[in-house]
This record gives C-alpha cells, structure tokens and sequence, in this order.
C-alpha cells in the first residue's frame, strides 16, 4: 500500500489510534504508536543483535502503511531508525517525598504511591525475571513496592505512563550520588 487515500488514513486511526507520518526522501509511511510490547520486542532484538536490529523490530512492528522501501532500502531506512529515538520522548515524571519513607510519582494526570525501595526489593525484581527480558525487572519492582495507584497503571502496556514510571522508579533508587577515585598517594 505505497499510495495511502485520507480514508485509508482514517480507517487505521480508527483501528490504531494516534497516528505518525514518516517521510524519507520521496517516500512516506505512516506508524502507529508504540506500546510496551513493541519496546519489549525490540529491545530483545537488540538484545540479541544490535542497534540496527532494534530499528528494523521496531519500524516493523510500527508500520501500518506507505512506502516498503522504508523498511528495505537502507538509504530510506538508516535515517528512519534514527528517527525513531523521537518516540521516547515522554513527560517526565514528578516525584514527591512523602511520609514514613513514601514517594507520590505523578505522570500527566495520573498518580501512584510508591515505599522506599530497598535492596532485598530489587533482588526479588532481579529474580522474578530470570531471562533477563527487557523491563520485566522493572515491572516486578513496581508491583513489589507500589502501595496505591490510579487505573491507569493497570495497562502494562501504555508507554507513556510506564517509560516515565520506570525512569522515576530508577532515580528513587539512586538518590545519593557516588564517585569511584582513584587515591592519590600522600606526599612525602
């Protein structure tokens, strides 16, 4: 489907939801929004391959209509990957200290309650995902120390509420700043 009608157009909104024009060159190709699942497959393409490999996993799993040569041209795909990096732009989340070792993280509109996370927590995660796959680790965590949530962080899914809810889950981890020096020897 080179050629895509407004019609067309409109029929994938109604199936995909939002919707993306790539344009390359000459050519064009219209993408869906990603979800966790496509970051998860991905990610494990990269995983197992490289950068190139996640690029061509992800316009897949993305691409609804255009131009194939997008996705098989390497001179309309090198710059289509690279612009790929574009959908992990999600607001940051707010985090709020609050009582007895608790963090509010609200995201858009929607909000959860987070404890501290401790190291016993993070083992736990660590082992709840003995493949190693991609954010599994930080889904575990989640549950672990979430305490109360909207509905929205029900959909395990959505990537605008989890890159942000994941990203802030790691700087609650990382609160302190550490620096590893080399010791200088005391002068004579």
């Amino acid at each position: 489907m080179s050629k895509v009608t407004n019609e067309q157009l409109e029929t994938l909104e109604n199936q995909y939801g939002d919707m993306y024009e790539l344009p390359v060159g000459d050519k064009i190709a219209y993408l869906r929004e990603p979800n966790m699942v496509d970051y998860k497959r991905a990610f494990s393409a990269m995983q197992r391959g490289t950068d190139i490999d996640f690029g061509e996993a992800m316009l897949d799993a993305l691409f609804v209509a255009g131009d194939e040569d997008i996705k098989k041209v390497d001179d309309y795909f090198m710059p289509a990957r690279k612009i790929l990096i574009d959908f992990f732009n999600y607001d940051d989340a707010e985090v709020t200290p609050l009582k007895d070792g608790k963090y509010k993280i609200d995201i858009g509109e929607h909000s959860c309650v987070v404890r501290k996370i401790t190291r016993d927590d993070l083992k736990l995660a660590e082992k709840k995902n003995p493949s190693g796959k991609p954010f599994v680790t930080q889904e575990k965590l989640f549950e672990i120390v979430c305490v109360e949530k909207d509905q929205a962080f029900n959909n395990r899914g959505d990537a605008k509420i989890r890159f942000p809810l994941f990203q802030a889950i790691e700087e609650l981890q990382n609160q302190k700043v550490a620096i590893l020096k080399k010791r200088l020897p005391m002068p004579s």
